[in-house]
């Protein structure tokens, strides 16, 4: 019998599909197990504290990725601030798949172990907030308007995916996400 290699970016792909479509308490180990094609006892031969700490590097992963492809884009003052953001909100769009995909921080914020998970998800928000108040601050806003339209520019991103979901209306979101720049005093 041929063993089969896995691929860690595979399993972590199929484990944050997983918790973003069913949530924590909706993902059973069988169904982790089923999308990643490992058994259960592999799995938590990668992950001893089970589907927790699935969860755990799940979010750790979404907290790196906006690290990099909106703080590290924000951060990167060799372009015009107007490019930054476009770049960033371009990220965040694919991320959410123009809003038809659901978001893990959602996900996994509303569940029996959030609290496991809250240090992690905060920090995936204000990475969020910070990143935008920069843009805000750097065209001229006075700083706590700007921590106030930053705020308001990620509350829009999560309801407009709750509300593109629900109305099955991804115009929603991306109406949303076009509205951020004059948000943040850029148009």
């Amino acid at each position: 019998m041929a063993v089969t290699k896995v691929v860690p970016e595979d399993v972590d792909r199929k484990l944050s599909e997983v918790f973003t479509n069913f949530g924590y308490d909706g993902a059973s180990m069988e169904l982790l197990s089923q999308a990643t094609g490992l058994k259960k006892a592999s799995l938590y031969h990668r992950f001893p504290g089970g589907k927790r700490d699935m969860a755990a590097h799940v979010l750790k992963k979404v907290e790196l990725w906006f690290q990099q492809n909106v703080q590290d884009v924000i951060e990167h003052e060799n372009l015009p601030v107007e490019e930054r953001l476009e770049k960033a909100l371009l990220a965040i769009s694919n991320l959410f798949e123009d809003g038809a995909k659901n978001c893990s921080l959602r996900m996994l914020s509303a569940c029996s172990e959030t609290p496991y998970f809250q240090e992690t998800i905060a920090s995936c928000f204000t990475i969020l907030s910070n990143s935008f108040a920069k843009v805000a601050v750097e065209n001229g806003m006075e700083e706590s308007l700007a921590k106030t339209k930053a705020q308001e520019a990620v509350i829009n991103i999560q309801g407009s995916l709750v509300l593109s979901r629900a109305m099955k209306d991804n115009n929603i979101f991306q109406t949303s996400i076009a509205g951020i720049p004059h948000l943040l005093g850029l148009s």
